[in-house]
């Protein structure tokens, strides 16, 4: 992967969570929103992380399933501590 690419995947990657954080703070006062951004947010991380690898050429099992397992977590922890 070359560098402008490489620039490329991880601006795409501040945009989707950097988006999330905003949309989530905007939405503050309103759990259910602010879950529905997460779990978004957690689904296009997901996303990224698998395209992102398969255009390195390291994509395999481990890898998905870290990066299934990171997503379910956030969004376990998410729905844990805003109560829905």
């Amino acid at each position: 992967m070359k560098a402008p690419e490489k620039i490329l995947h991880f601006a795409i990657l501040v945009i989707i969570l950097g988006g999330g954080l905003g949309l989530f703070w905007v939405l503050r006062g309103n759990p259910t929103a602010q879950f529905l951004v997460g779990a978004v947010t957690s689904v296009a991380y997901f996303l990224w992380g698998i395209i992102h690898h398969a255009a390195r050429g390291d994509l395999h099992r481990k890898v998905v399933i870290e990066y299934m397992l990171v997503s379910a977590l956030a969004i376990v922890l998410l729905s844990t501590v805003l109560r829905i």
